[in-house]
C-alpha cells in the first residue's frame, strides 16, 4: 500500500499495522496476510525508516524484526518505550534466531509478544487481532483520563480566582518531586494528581465553594468531603489508580489534624505531602474572593510557622524554596514560566 495512514484510529479497517523487517520477502508475506483481513499495513526496512514513518503514523500494532541492519529491534523497542506517545503501543517481536538472552532482554524492555520465524499464519492473525483490541481499549482509557483532566480544569474555572490553580499545583509539585528525586509512577502521581486533586469539588455547591465570608461549621463539613468524593470518582479508573493517594490525602497534616482520615507523619503518602506543599503555596499566593494574594515571602513565612506547628513536612518546604528560585513571583507570569521545563 502506498502513502500513509493518518494518525488516529481507522474506523473502516480492522486496525493499522507497521511491519519493520529488513527482508523484503517477509514484508511482502505479512502485507499479503494482513491486508485481506482488513488491516491497513505500512512497512519499513530498517530502524531508521521505522522511526521516520512513526513521525506521521500511529499504528495499533508494530511487528518488529529483532535483527535489523544498523540499529537493532532491541534499540527500536527501547526508544518506543521511552516515548510517552508510544510507551503502551503493542509490539510483537519477530525472531528467527533469538537466544534466551535476546528474549529476556526484550521482555525486560517491554515487548508485548514474540512470533518465531517461520510463523504460522493463523497464530499470527489471532495475536494481531487480540493486540489491536487491547490497543483500542487502552486508547479508550486514555480518552477517559483526558475527560477527567478537562473536568478538573472546568472546576477551577467555576471561580475566576482559581483559574489554572490545578495546573500550577501540578507543575510546582512535579518540580518539587523531581528535586527530591521521585521517579516513575511516584513522579507521575504528583504531576497528574496535582491536575485533579480538587476534582471532588464538583459535588460542592457554588454557594459554599464561592462564599466570600467565613464558612459555617456545616459548610466546612461539606468542603471536607471533596477528597473522598474525588477518590471515589476516580477509583474505577485503573489508569489513574497511581494518583489516588494524592487526591485523597492532600489535606492531611503531619500532626493528624487534617482530613479526611486524620493521618499523621509517615502514614501520609509522600506524593500527597509533596502536592500539599504546592497546593498551599499556590492558594496563598493567588487572590481569592475573600482576600488578596500574598507575596511569596508572606506565603512562605505562613507555611514555615505552620510547619513548626506540625502541619507540613519541613524538609519538603525547605526544598520547595529552591524550586521557586528563578521563577517570577507575579501569578500572571508564573504560569507561563512553569510551562518551561526546569
Amino acid at each position: 500500500m502506498s502513502g500513509t495512514f493518518p494518525i488516529g484510529m481507522l474506523e473502516d479497517s480492522s486496525g493499522s499495522v507497521l511491519v519493520v523487517d529488513d527482508e523484503a520477502q517477509i514484508r511482502g508475506l505479512l502485507v499479503a496476510l494482513l491486508k485481506p483481513q482488513g488491516y491497513v499495513v505500512q512497512t519499513a526496512a530498517s530502524a531508521e525508516e521505522a522511526q521516520e514513518r512513526l513521525k506521521t503514523l500511529r499504528p495499533d500494532v508494530i511487528l518488529l524484526d529483532l535483527h535489523l541492519p544498523g540499529k537493532s529491534g532491541q534499540d527500536v523497542l527501547a526508544q518506543l518505550r521511552a516515548d510517552p506517545v508510544t510507551r503502551l503501543l503493542p509490539i510483537i517481536m519477530i525472531t528467527g534466531e533469538a537466544t534466551g538472552e535476546d528474549r529476556l532482554r526484550a521482555i525486560a524492555g517491554g515487548v508485548t509478544d514474540f512470533v518465531a520465524k517461520p510463523f504460522a499464519s493463523e497464530e499470527l492473525l489471532v495475536r494481531v487481532k487480540s493486540l489491536v483490541q487491547l490497543k483500542r481499549f487502552t486508547d479508550a482509557l486514555e480518552h477517559a483520563e483526558h475527560v477527567i483532566v478537562a473536568l478538573a480544569r472546568t472546576i477551577d474555572a467555576r471561580d475566576a480566582y482559581t483559574a489554572q490553580h490545578s495546573e500550577r499545583v501540578s507543575v510546582y509539585a512535579g518540580r518539587l518531586g523531581a528535586k527530591i528525586r521521585l521517579t516513575g509512577l511516584e513522579l507521575e502521581a504528583v504531576k497528574r494528581g496535582g491536575l485533579f486533586h480538587d476534582i471532588g469539588k464538583i459535588a460542592i455547591r457554588d454557594a459554599v465553594l464561592l462564599k466570600p465570608s467565613r464558612l459555617t461549621p456545616e459548610e466546612f463539613a461539606e468542603i471536607r468531603k471533596h477528597p473522598v468524593v474525588g477518590r471515589d470518582l476516580l477509583s474505577g479508573m485503573k489508569t489513574l489508580a497511581f494518583a489516588l493517594d494524592v487526591v485523597h490525602a492532600h489535606h492531611e497534616r503531619l500532626d493528624g489534624s487534617g482530613y479526611p482520615d486524620g493521618l499523621s507523619g509517615e502514614s501520609i503518602p509522600l506524593t500527597a505531602r509533596v502536592t500539599t506543599i504546592a497546593d498551599i503555596f499556590d492558594a496563598l499566593t493567588t487572590a481569592r474572593v475573600y482576600r488578596a494574594a500574598l507575596t511569596r515571602a508572606e506565603a512562605l513565612e505562613i507555611m514555615t510557622q505552620e510547619a513548626r506547628r506540625g502541619w507540613w513536612d519541613t524538609r519538603l518546604l525547605d526544598t520547595f524554596r529552591s524550586v521557586l528560585e528563578g521563577l517570577p513571583e507575579d501569578v500572571s507570569r508564573v504560569t507561563n514560566a512553569l510551562a518551561v521545563p526546569p
